[in-house]
């Protein structure tokens, strides 16, 4: 088993079923598969009510596979697969942008300008950075990379 999916399958037990059909589906392990259903489990988690520990989860799943060595595919570097299959994406859920301050720093959103505006444009990453320009009654973890 890949080192990706053996730390997934420890960190979302409750999802291993689901990683397991996606496999049969596809026909083998794939990590776009896995993180398509964690892109599903998160946009969930922040359903009323939040499931906080899903949603924290998904982010410390986040920083482990960034630390991960690159391999020579595609399917073996985590920060591409991550970035095309989770980040690009969190601009197009609401309540994952309002909660953005928690998990990540301004500076790292401006870094990463190409992924989080890929989806929602020049003025779907504004929003965003307004979003940083709020106060939030919500400490920021800044955990996510």
């Amino acid at each position: 088993m890949s080192p990706w999916r053996a730390e997934a399958f420890a960190r979302f037990p409750d999802l291993v079923d689901r990683f397991r059909e996606a496999d049969e589906f596809g026909e083998g392990e794939n990590a776009s598969h896995l993180w398509h259903i964690l892109w599903e489990s998160f946009a969930e988690a922040y359903k009323t009510p939040r499931n906080e520990d899903m949603i924290q989860r998904v982010y410390a799943y986040c920083r482990w596979s960034l630390g991960q060595p690159a391999g020579t595919t595609a399917e073996d570097d985590p920060g591409s697969i991550i970035s095309v299959c989770f980040f690009e994406s969190i601009p197009t859920l609401p309540e994952a942008v309002d909660d953005m301050p928690r998990w990540w720093s301004r500076s790292d959103v401006v870094a990463t300008k190409e992924i989080f505006s890929y989806m929602v444009g020049e003025e779907g990453f504004a929003k965003i950075l307004a979003r940083f320009d709020r106060p939030s009654d919500i400490p920021q973890s800044n955990d996510a990379t």
